[in-house]
């Protein structure tokens, strides 16, 4: 038999019944609003970690679940999207840098084995730019009352233009410990090529045209010509031949090097040029600043093995805010921009942090040197500018110069070659250590009408010069001599004739040097090797028309 169970009768009444209903709908009422509260206050901390640029994350280790707020998905390289996912899920979608790849792991255990007390990280993540950003991520572990650890919460900052600031200082130290090395191998250099250019300039001459003999000579003069090519790229890469800085009408030199890259240019690539810059000057140098086009240039032509359109544009740009490139920081300013686009190939990604480095080449093994934009790279740090690259693997490569605008200059008058140019027997004093390079400027400048007196030594050349002080009506001088330097010996030719006209040469102008020459009385300052052409044209200048009674 079924035992039947009655209910209790409700002995509350209606008004115990209402204050009941009173107090849950009270509850209810405050739950909502605590609920809305929390969401306020995760909105607020939303959006003030968001105005920092930072990201936050929190990992629940029970769930193996990963929260991570919309700026730091953006941080990663990530389309905006869910917060919450499985942590494998967000692992696969990371496209981390593979010299990074095992240092999270590591570093997750550690934490967990409670041997690091903070959690923090720095690795490289790919964007769809094609570049790896640098992220850095600081954490601490919640453990439970037992000590097991429970969750992981952190925060995830972008900290690229750092990094970019600080590798771009390395390269610059980098570039100064070599550049100092390289100029000495260069001034060295410069010495020997002078005696075999100036040798082979005289020899020419009297070669018969057509002969086997005018041939080989002129090989020769070829070869050594690429050696001064290859002198004067490393003397501008370790800025020892940056001298005296003025304003250069930038778009001339643009038009110049789109002339000669026209000329030369292999059937299937052409180019497009949009130069809009006008008048616009930069402070600089012209030949460096035409090294610099022409180099990235050549590098783009390059890089279209396969044929393709070179673009190079000129513009004036104002850059408001300070903005981070690939070799350095731009301030705010007006600068004048040259863009040099390729369609090529593109460059890798685990090179592209190495293409300013000196003699780093993408090319195949001996082929190139290295130092095309190890020399961009110098030149335009030198003159206050920066270079930003982007590149994407098959879709080329873009190059942008940005150098501060200076004003206004006029385009360059076209420069008339001088005519032949003979001395009257006019003595003249040369020095140089060198016997070789000393006895070949005499030769050269008996050749030229002028009647020269040589010396390997500057203390013998200025007592020379101090028993017959009126005997010289010019001095040629090396920079660089032992006992006593050039600089040094103007000096003292200087307190003996004030007026004497005197060239200095050097395998180099960089650093104080043009500034002692000067300072120390130089007329003229000329980079070694000379060419005939050059010495006369600098002699005939130095002495001038001058009245017969202030000859010898």
């Amino acid at each position: 038999m079924k035992r039947r169970i009655h209910p209790k009768p409700d002995t509350r009444g209606a008004e115990g019944l209402a204050d009941e209903n009173a107090s849950l709908r009270e509850a209810l009422r405050a739950a909502e609003h605590a609920a809305a509260l929390h969401r306020g206050i995760e909105e607020r901390f939303e959006l003030a970690i968001t105005s920092t640029g930072d990201g936050i994350f929190d990992w629940d280790m029970v769930t193996d679940l990963l929260y991570l707020s919309q700026s730091a998905q953006l941080l990663h390289g990530l389309q905006a999207g869910p917060s919450i996912r499985p942590r494998s899920d967000w692992q696969s979608l990371f496209k981390v840098h593979p010299d990074d790849a095992l240092t999270p792991a590591k570093l997750v255990i550690d934490q967990l084995a409670d041997r690091l007390s903070v959690y923090e990280r720095e690795w490289r993540v790919l964007h769809d730019d094609g570049a790896y950003h640098w992220l850095r991520m600081r954490g601490r572990t919640v453990r439970d009352p037992a000590g097991r650890p429970i969750r992981l919460v952190g925060s995830i900052c972008d900290i690229d233009p750092q990094k970019r600031a600080e590798t771009a200082l390395l390269k610059a130290q980098r570039l100064e410990v070599t550049g100092t090395m390289a100029s000495g191998i260069a001034h060295d250099f410069n010495n020997i090529l002078a005696a075999i250019l100036g040798y082979g300039e005289m020899a020419l001459r009297d070669a018969e045209a057509g002969s086997r003999l005018r041939h080989g000579i002129e090989s020769i003069l070829v070869a050594g010509e690429r050696g001064r090519a290859l002198v004067d790229r490393i003397l501008v890469f370790s800025r020892s031949g940056v001298g005296e800085r003025v304003p250069v009408h930038f778009e001339g030199v643009v038009q110049e090097v789109l002339e000669l890259l026209a000329a030369t240019l292999p059937a299937d690539i052409h180019i497009e040029s949009c130069l809009n810059a006008g008048c616009a000057a930069v402070m600089g140098d012209s030949t460096q600043l035409h090294q610099v086009v022409m180099n990235l240039g050549t590098n783009a032509i390059h890089a279209m093995a396969e044929g393709g359109t070179l673009r190079i544009a000129l513009e004036v740009v104002d850059i408001a805010a300070p903005r981070i490139t690939t070799t350095g920081r731009l301030n705010p300013g007006e600068y004048v921009a040259l863009q040099v686009t390729d369609s090529g190939s593109g460059i890798a990604a685990d090179k592209f942090h190495r293409i300013f480095d000196a003699f780093f080449t993408t090319r195949d093994d001996g082929v190139g040197t290295g130092l095309g934009l190890a020399l961009v790279h110098g030149v335009i740090a030198e003159f206050g500018g920066s270079v930003h690259v982007e590149s994407k693997i098959g879709a080329g490569s873009t190059f942008t110069v940005y150098l501060p605008r200076s004003g206004d200059a006029a385009p360059a008058a076209a420069v008339e070659a001088p005519a032949s140019i003979v001395g009257c027997h006019e003595q003249i004093l040369v020095v140089d250590d060198e016997p070789a390079l000393m006895r070949l400027m005499v030769d050269s400048l008996s050749e030229l009408g002028y009647v020269p007196v040589g010396f390997s030594s500057s203390i013998e050349a200025l007592a020379a010069f101090r028993a017959y002080p009126h005997r010289f009506d010019a001095v040629i001088t090396d920079e660089r001599m032992p006992a006593m330097s050039g600089s040094m010996l103007i000096r003292e030719l200087r307190s003996i004739r004030p007026a004497v006209p005197i060239l200095l040469l050097s395998g180099y102008l960089g650093g104080n040097i043009s500034h002692e020459a000067v300072a120390a009385g130089a007329d003229e300052l000329r980079k070694k090797p000379l060419s005939v052409r050059d010495l006369a044209s600098v002699l005939a200048r130095l002495l001038g028309p001058r009245p017969e009674a202030s000859r010898r």
